[in-house]
């Protein structure tokens, strides 16, 4: 088998896994939301709290499969002969990193969020 479709092979795969990453990691969230709201027992408050921490939980694990969608588009232009398709390949790339820094920085306010909800919730107990 030549070097080539060993590359695409593996390539493809990372992309699978990141794909089953954020797939599952919707799933997941999607589940924990739908648990959070159907509970009558938790207050407002802490259903509030439960959401954030959901999203937070969801926006980390989609960094971490568009991680791997990166890593596939860099093994896959090794493999792309054209300019054309390095290019196409190139505004991809910048797109999900794009995605993933604003992510980032979702999840980074969403934590500060929550400290400062946290904080607000001790101070209120005697």
């Amino acid at each position: 088998m030549p070097l080539h479709d060993i590359l695409e092979i593996i390539a493809w795969s990372i992309a699978g896994f990141g794909l089953i990453l954020i797939i599952l990691g919707s799933i997941i969230s999607f589940a924990g939301l739908v648990r959070v709201h159907l509970d009558r027992r938790i207050d407002e408050h802490y259903r509030r709290l439960n959401v954030l921490r959901n999203r937070e939980k969801l926006i980390s694990r989609m960094i971490f499969g568009l991680d791997f969608l990166i890593a596939s588009d860099i093994i896959i232009s090794v493999l792309v002969p054209t300019i054309e398709d390095l290019t196409r390949l190139a505004g991809i790339v910048i797109i999900r990193i794009l995605l993933t820094y604003t992510i980032s920085k979702e999840t980074q306010e969403l934590e500060r969020r929550e400290k400062w909800e946290g904080n607000g919730t001790r101070e209120a107990s005697p």
